[in-house]
């Protein structure tokens, strides 16, 4: 018998007094965790170079490059990327060692350059393997965990619908891959890329017709298989939140990647609130027209393509709000966006929401404000490990400062549930 009944947990997560005291709690135990950590870990301030020590480090730099390009494995295929002989560098990459002498990337660099596809296709799905099992698959695990047991409670959890959400998140995990695959051979072959010197109007081009649209379209296609199942269950709620599945599943690999880079910066709690809802709200909202239009046979595409064309716009201009140097005073139209498609999808799952057996439910509030805590005192205490206490403790509040205005947009959404 389980030491707490699913009843008394519903009850639980629905106390806000409760949450509060537990947040308090995990603020506190964080706090002086990380005061400990600080303590004990030497952070020293990095001591300025002096003339003989940037000879020295050069000099291994250049002894460790010399060694790595002289390789007689690695020569060879550089020699034959040169000479554009494609025949002979996918015999020599067929060698398992002579793929060691390069890193992911470059292996997927040399693929796209001599339009070997196949081969592309496997070094990217290699370099996504290589990703799933590292150890930051762990917080990227976790804080796609905070928006899985926030859209449970919109229906009637099932077996059927559980394994339904595991496959429409595997396909979304896919659809990553898809993208990167898309990003080289647009980038490399197409020279569609981002260039910080480009015009404004030109550069929006790129996130919208580039960034926005490949990720969408994508993202979407994957979702075809699981639409066409929906068909004959004929449930609003199931393809609204499979769909968001599927950009969770998105979601879930992009953040490995931003993890494994600075999972101890506290921007990353950002995406939390951001990059998250972002993907699946997204998916979610052209998922729902998509599917709707395959139950009417597709009598009503003129909704699905405006909320498609809708989609990707929102998406491309958040992203060049976030990156385009240009705008970078529009964080404010960044955080309206996000709030805007947040409200638009959880507007209708609430209209779709299963109301029968709500109250045995866990709260969706109550998952957020818990699991944003505890993901923002985990970076805390990671970031204690490299910095004094005092500036870490500082980040962590700005932290929680810069993610108050679109975490009270979500639990405006979530109150009432």
């Amino acid at each position: 018998m389980p030491l707490i009944s699913r009843k008394r947990i519903a009850q639980l997560s629905r106390d806000n007094r409760a949450i509060v005291r537990v947040c308090s709690w995990i603020v506190g135990v964080s706090v002086v965790l990380a005061l400990f950590i600080s303590v004990v870990t030497p952070n020293e301030e990095p001591e300025e170079f002096s003339e003989e020590k940037t000879k020295e480090l050069i000099e291994k730099i250049e002894s460790l490059v010399k060694l790595h390009e002289d390789s007689k494995e690695r020569a060879a295929v550089v020699a034959a990327w040169k000479e554009g002989d494609r025949e002979k560098i996918i015999q020599l990459l067929a060698d398992p060692e002579t793929r060691k002498e390069f890193h992911p990337g470059e292996l997927m660099d040399i693929r796209t350059d001599i339009r070997d596809f196949p081969g592309l296709f496997v070094e990217t799905l290699c370099y996504e393997w290589d990703l799933l099992t590292s150890i930051y698959v762990l917080p990227a695990l976790f804080a796609g965990a905070i928006w899985f047991l926030i859209l449970m409670p919109f229906w009637e959890v099932t077996r059927t619908r559980l394994i339904a959400c595991l496959i429409a998140f595997a396909l979304g995990i896919f659809s990553a891959s898809l993208t990167l695959v898309a990003v080289m051979l647009q980038d490399r072959l197409q020279g569609f890329s981002e260039n910080p010197d480009d015009t404004v109007l030109v550069q929006l081009v790129f996130w919208i017709a580039g960034v926005g649209m490949r990720e969408e379209t994508l993202k979407l296609l994957c979702f075809v298989p699981v639409a066409i199942w929906l068909v004959r269950r004929k449930d609003d709620t199931e393809a609204l939140i499979l769909a968001a599945m599927v950009g969770l599943g998105f979601a879930f690999q992009e953040n490995i990647g931003y993890f494994s880079g600075s999972f101890d910066d506290f921007e990353t709690i950002g995406r939390l609130t951001t990059a998250n809802p972002l993907h699946f709200c997204l998916t979610g909202i052209a998922g729902l027209y998509f599917y709707r239009m395959l139950v009417r046979k597709f009598h009503g595409m003129e909704e699905f393509l405006f909320s498609f064309i809708a989609v990707v716009v929102i998406h491309g201009v958040y992203d060049a709000m976030i990156s385009t140097p240009q705008l970078a005073g529009g964080g404010f139209i960044s955080f309206l966006l996000i709030a805007v498609i947040g409200y638009q999808y959880f507007d209708r799952l609430r209209e779709k929401m299963e109301i029968a057996g709500s109250a045995q439910r866990i709260s969706p509030l109550g998952v957020f404000v818990l699991g944003t805590a505890a993901l923002t005192c985990l970076i805390l205490i990671t970031s204690s490990t490299y910095l004094s206490f005092a500036p870490a403790l500082g980040n962590f509040f700005a932290a929680i400062g810069n993610s108050i205005p679109i975490a009270f947009a979500f639990i405006s959404r979530f109150r009432d549930l």
